[in-house]
This record gives C-alpha cells, sequence and structure tokens, in this order.
C-alpha cells in the first residue's frame, strides 16, 4: 500500500471523495487543483458534508497546482467535465505515468483520449458519489447510498487485467464500492446518453425537480426522448449496459414511466443526486447534449422527441 502512489485530477464533488476515501485507507495520494480550489484544499483541507445526515469530515490531503512530466503515478484518476478533457489531455501526454482512469460521463467512447495517450494507457470506469460544491464546502452523498449497487471500472478491450484488477482492490480497501467491468465503454455511454435528456429537461425548468415533476407536458417529451436513446446507441455501436436499462425504458409502458418520474422527481435525493450537478455543470450537460445529438443525426434516425428537447440548447 505504501508504494502506491495515485493522484486525483480533479478537486469537485468526486475528485474531493474519492481523494479523502483513498487517503484514509492509507495510501499515497496527491490531488491536482487550481486557482481558488488549490489554496481552498491546502487551507482546509477536503471539507464533505452529508446533505441528510449533516455529518462532515475534514481531511488534509497533498494538493500540487501542476503535474511534473516526470512525477509517476501508479494510477491518475481523471475525473473532470467532460468538456474539460480536451485542455487535459496535453498535460497527461506528457506526464510519464502509465495507467490513467477517465471516471467521466461519456456518451461518444473513448476514442478522444485513446487518440491522445494511446489505449495502453488508458482505463474508464464510472463516479462514486452525487453532489454539490457549496463554497469550500463538499456537500454529497455515495452512489451506493443513492442507488445501491456497484461502480464499474473496465478495460476498453473488455479484458480483466492485472492492472484492473489491482484498481478495483485499491478501490475497494478504501471502501468504495467498485468492480471490473467488461462493458465499461458500453455502461458509461448508455449513462451519459440517458443523462443528456434528463438534464435537458431539467434545464428547461431551472435545474429545478420540483417544477418539471409538476410538468406533465414534459415528462411525456422527456419518456419519449428517452425511448429514442435505446435505438441511438444501438446504431451507434454500443450495447446498452446495464440491460435493466433497456427494459426500463424500452419496454415498461410510456405512462408507467411517467408516474415514476412524477413521484421520483419530487424528492430531496432527486435534488442531491440530480438538481443539484445539473446547476453546478451546464456547460458539461450542454457538452453532453451536442455529442448525443451528433450520435443522432449520424445515425439517421427521426428522434423527435430528442430533437424537442435539444431544440434550444
Amino acid at each position: 500500500m505504501e508504494n502506491t502512489r495515485i493522484l486525483v485530477i480533479g478537486a469537485g464533488v468526486n475528485g474531493s471523495i474519492c481523494a479523502a476515501g483513498l487517503f484514509k485507507a492509507g495510501f499515497d495520494v496527491t490531488v491536482l487543483a487550481r486557482g481558488k480550489r488549490y489554496e481552498e484544499l491546502l487551507d482546509q483541507g477536503i471539507v464533505i458534508e452529508d446533505p441528510f445526515k449533516k455529518t462532515r469530515t475534514i481531511t488534509k490531503v497533498p494538493v500540487i497546482n501542476a503535474l511534473d512530466p516526470e512525477d509517476r503515478y501508479e494510477f491518475i484518476l481523471v475525473i473532470v467535465r467532460k468538456n474539460q478533457v480536451p485542455d487535459l489531455l496535453p498535460v497527461l501526454e506528457q506526464n510519464r505515468s502509465a495507467n490513467i482512469v477517465f471516471m467521466i460521463n461519456n456518451p461518444s467512447g473513448p476514442g478522444v483520449y485513446t487518440d491522445a495517450l494511446g489505449k495502453e494507457r488508458v482505463l474508464l470506469g464510472f463516479v462514486f458519489g452525487g453532489g454539490k460544491r457549496d463554497g469550500s464546502v463538499i456537500r454529497a452523498i455515495g452512489a451506493e447510498e443513492a442507488l445501491g449497487g456497484t461502480t464499474p471500472f473496465g478495460e476498453i478491450d473488455g479484458r480483466i487485467t492485472p492492472r484492473l484488477t489491482r484498481l478495483i482492490e485499491i478501490l475497494r480497501q478504501a471502501g468504495f464500492h467498485a468492480k471490473a467491468s467488461t462493458q465499461i465503454s458500453d455502461y458509461l455511454a448508455t449513462h451519459a446518453a440517458f443523462v443528456a435528456p434528463f438534464a435537458a429537461a431539467l434545464i428547461r425548468h431551472g435545474c429545478d425537480n420540483y417544477a418539471l415533476a409538476r410538468s406533465r407536458d414534459d415528462l411525456r417529451l422527456l419518456v419519449e426522448g428517452m425511448r429514442e436513446v435505446i435505438p441511438v446507441l444501438r446504431a451507434s455501436g454500443f450495447a446498452i449496459v446495464p440491460p435493466s436499462t433497456g427494459f426500463f425504458f424500452g419496454v415498461m409502458p410510456k405512462f408507467l414511466l411517467v408516474t415514476v418520474f412524477r413521484l421520483f422527481l419530487p424528492t430531496r435525493l432527486a435534488e442531491v443526486g440530480a438538481a443539484w450537478h445539473c446547476r453546478q455543470a451546464p456547460d458539461e450537460m450542454h457538452q453532453l447534449g451536442i455529442e448525443l445529438m451528433a450520435m443522432v443525426q449520424k445515425s439517421g434516425l427521426p428522434a423527435p422527441a430528442l430533437r424537442r428537447l435539444f431544440a434550444d440548447a
């Protein structure tokens, strides 16, 4: 454990959750942050508050504001917004670390990562929490606390490699519910492609989940749009992962889906797990919408509900 050097790039909700958990487990963890966030971490450490329990932890993790090309880490965890990746890739390309794990919403596949860094350096994964950064305080809950289950990580080609096994072992030692996936690109594409129309519907209502819950017309439009995501993903070469997502949105009657959203949206969980991120990251939500609609255009499918949802985006 003492020889495992890990760099976490990004000190928002999920970067902070990961860094704090790994540090508490005894790993040699450093956070890369910039500007005001760098100063906050130096001065206060990582402050995380549970918005339901109102409990708070403070973790003083080493922090840097630049990545030296010669500084090597066993794993670099990249936990930033999708639209921030292009500026970061040249920095990662110059660094000599072998294993770079992108934990990012991504409906388009890993091509942009592998084109810059090579397939042999890239792993993919999902995130462990949801919430917002409120000044210097991270107000968040864990993903397993919100939705249950485990968080997938994997190789692009689906192999279960020694480095993937090692990564899962590290994350589990830090208390994270991680698992190896043989379909990680499909999982990430499925998740992000469904997030995009959900965010677009929320944005129509100022990222107010309670207001969206009251709009029957927009809930119907959202359900129609989510149904259209399934053939778009398949036409783009992605499987629907997990398969239950395909059943939920593709088979369940529309009126039941609308009812589910009407019951889920006016809850504190929906606010913390979805609306908070929508408010803090409209730039990322916009990027996901752009990428999804590019897939729609390439597929040649009509997707009228998706086109309506993103008409003003």
